[in-house]
């Protein structure tokens, strides 16, 4: 893991990459990762430097935030090749379920359980009660 912090830093000096809690792209240049037995730690980094290179972070819809991911997942793809580290197409896709789970869970009406729809502003509407209710931004 060290390997590949210290030739990220230098084909990208602009850019912090410092040990933290979790694996995060934090705008505008900070890359944080974890040095513990995670799985896949150096994917992992990859997907947040794909973050750094798509410069996409905002978002107002969940799918939005969907579409962001699985972009820095393909940003990861590309930057394996560079650094020489296998793509896992199953942990990729594993990590971008649990996006598309919690997309899933997020559409439920909390009155009768039907997957409703969200806007433009980030308000889910469900079809059948009428019910609207928003919920929180998670972060990426």
């Amino acid at each position: 893991m060290q390997n590949l912090v210290k030739k990220i830093a230098k084909d990208f000096p602009e850019l912090q990459i410092l040990k933290g809690e979790r694996f995060k792209f934090s705008p505008p240049n900070q890359l944080f990762y974890e040095d513990d037995d995670d799985d896949n730690p150096e994917l992992l980094l990859l997907h947040e430097l794909g973050h750094y290179l798509t410069r996409e972070i905002d978002y107002s819809t969940d799918i939005e935030l969907l579409e962001i991911e699985a972009k820095a997942w393909g940003e990861a793809r590309k930057l394996c090749n560079k650094y020489r580290i296998e793509y896992d197409e199953d942990f990729a896709e594993d990590c971008l379920d649990s996006y598309r789970n919690y997309l899933h869970y997020a559409s439920l009406c909390k009155n009768c359980q039907l997957a409703g729809y969200q806007d433009d502003h980030g308000n889910y509407h469900c079809a059948l009660c009428g019910a609207t209710w928003k919920n929180k931004k998670i972060p990426h």
